[in-house]
């Protein structure tokens, strides 16, 4: 577990490192669409996502992300087919997390800016939705597809 927590640390002092630099946190550049890895790194900020790769193979994942927002946010593994950003969100502006078409696999409960965590979890083939489901959050576009295979 400490090597996990380590993982969180080093990638938030490098992020500083290329703010101090000039270099954009928030941008990966461009990454090819078949980018497939099992260890994904990213941020999550106002009002987006950005992960390292979109894809990856059936087993364990992990996700080491850091909140480059302004705000608290949080960090949840959704299984749908519903189409990315499509999820129906109910009268409190969030999604029902035990709704129909979607599973909730596991999450990085709301944590502060200028943080960083890390999410271990198996996930089976299928398509996800990589989001942040705090009241607004979604429908402003904190989300990203994610697929395993």
């Amino acid at each position: 577990m400490k090597n996990f927590r380590l993982i969180g640390v080093l990638l938030l002092t490098a992020s500083f490192a290329l703010v101090s630099c000039g270099a954009d946190p928030t941008n990966f550049g461009t990454l090819p669409a078949d980018t497939v890895s099992n260890k994904i790194t990213g941020n999550v900020h106002e009002w987006g996502i950005d992960l390292s790769a979109q894809k990856a193979t059936e087993g364990e994942v992990i996700f080491a992300i850091a909140n480059f927002g302004t705000i608290a946010h949080e960090f949840i593994v959704v299984k749908t087919d519903y189409e990315v950003g499509q999820i129906p969100l109910g009268e409190n502006n969030r999604f029902d997390e035990e709704g129909e078409g979607v599973e909730a696999i596991n999450e990085i409960k709301e944590f502060p800016i200028n943080t960083s965590e890390v999410l271990t979890v198996n996930l089976e083939a299928g398509n996800y939705q990589l989001l942040c489901n705090i009241a607004g959050h979604y429908k402003n576009g904190m989300y990203a597809a994610f697929t395993v295979e």
